[in-house]
């Protein structure tokens, strides 16, 4: 779905919908950050490691939009986070490429980065390799601080995970939901990510959006209501 009604007319600045081919967004032109973002994993999108690409504004943007340059992060003391990882699409250069783009990336503290967040999404890539398919969406909500008056460092960071047997697209009440909202602060890097484990309920009340909008109602409140129970690497 589009949790959030984004579309391409360049006047909605602060929804604004951006299509790539690794991709889809929401783009916030007063936060300089994405509102959220959502992709597909799959075991072909894998793949031995790629040379570091160099961070690129995106210039999909509309004229007039606000093009966020890697320097605006430099200085800040905040990573510069991914939030499609790369190693989601190391299988193509090109999709990879995609993930360096300054409208996927968000100011996240290193201990968030490196730590929670990045196990999460190394168990996302778990689950892909097991054959699943991986549906995520992400993004972020609050405000920390304003870097150079132009990126909002968020309060939290979230995400959820839909995990499907591989030839599956059907969301079902018993379908592997994971949603976590992780508090982008420091002194997290020894905290487990299933510690942050919420349920999408949660999520959407604290941004406003509609996660499973496309799903029946009744549907909707039988999986957006519960924590996800499975320990780590029990798909």
């Amino acid at each position: 779905g589009n949790p959030s009604n984004a579309t391409t007319d360049p006047n909605n600045r602060d929804n604004y919908l951006v299509v790539h081919d690794s991709h889809v967004l929401s783009y916030n032109d007063s936060r300089g950050t994405m509102n959220w973002v959502a992709w597909r994993t799959t075991l072909e999108d894998l793949g031995e490691r790629l040379p570091r690409e160099l961070f690129q504004p995106d210039r999909s943007l509309p004229t007039g939009f606000r093009r966020i340059q890697y320097y605006d992060y430099s200085g800040s003391g905040y990573d510069r986070g991914h939030m499609v990882p790369s190693a989601d699409r190391f299988a193509n250069p090109k999709l990879n490429e995609q993930t360096f783009l300054m409208t996927n990336i968000v100011p996240q503290t290193g201990d968030l980065n490196q730590f929670p967040w990045n196990k999460l999404e190394s168990y996302g890539r778990i689950l892909a390799r097991r054959r699943y398919t991986i549906y995520t969406i992400a993004g972020v909500y609050g405000e920390k601080e304003r870097l150079r008056g132009k990126v909002t460092a968020p309060t939290n960071c979230w995400k959820v995970i839909v995990v499907l047997p591989r030839g599956k697209t059907e969301i079902s009440a018993s379908t592997r939901i994971i949603a976590v909202d992780m508090p982008n602060v420091d002194s997290i890097e020894n905290v487990p990510w299933e510690r942050y484990k919420t349920t999408v309920r949660s999520i959407e009340e604290k941004t406003g959006f509609d996660i499973f909008s496309l799903l029946p109602r009744e549907l909707q409140d039988q999986i957006e209501t519960r924590v996800d129970p499975n320990m780590l690497h029990s798909p």
